[in-house]
């Protein structure tokens, strides 16, 4: 049986610092991550624009700071020290950064359920002038 997310012609390929393109492209084509699979809640406006989904996928999974791979003893020691004395704000930074994440996802929903409800209205007039 096929891998289901083999079947979705849709992915993101988003290149580490110093990585070529190339070397991207393979590891997304081998991830298959979809930015669909990664909404919380799939609405006709994201189905409808890959950009928007995809941007919103991103920001689902860069919204917590994280310190980058810190190699070697200085490295690790420096990631420490800037950790111990910025984790409070930049545990502020996230928190911030999962609300207003939460706030577009509402957004999003509510452009749905409006779009919806204009196109019901816009039915229903139809309906009545053709009476």
């Amino acid at each position: 049986m096929s891998d289901p997310q083999s079947d979705n012609p849709l992915f993101t390929a988003a290149p580490q610092p110093d990585e070529p393109l190339l070397a991207a492209v393979e590891r997304a084509l081998a991830r298959r991550d979809s930015p669909l699979d990664q909404l919380p809640t799939l609405t006709n406006v994201a189905l409808g624009d890959p950009y928007l989904a995809e941007q919103l996928a991103a920001l689902r999974a860069q919204f917590p700071l994280r310190p980058p791979e810190a190699r070697g003893l200085l490295g690790r020691l420096r990631a420490r020290l800037a950790w111990r004395l910025l984790g409070p704000e930049l545990d502020r930074i996230s928190t911030t950064h999962a609300t207003l994440l939460r706030l577009l996802d509402s957004l999003v929903v509510l452009i749905d359920e409006e779009r919806s409800a204009r196109r019901r209205i816009e039915e229903h007039i139809t309906l009545n002038d053709e009476r």
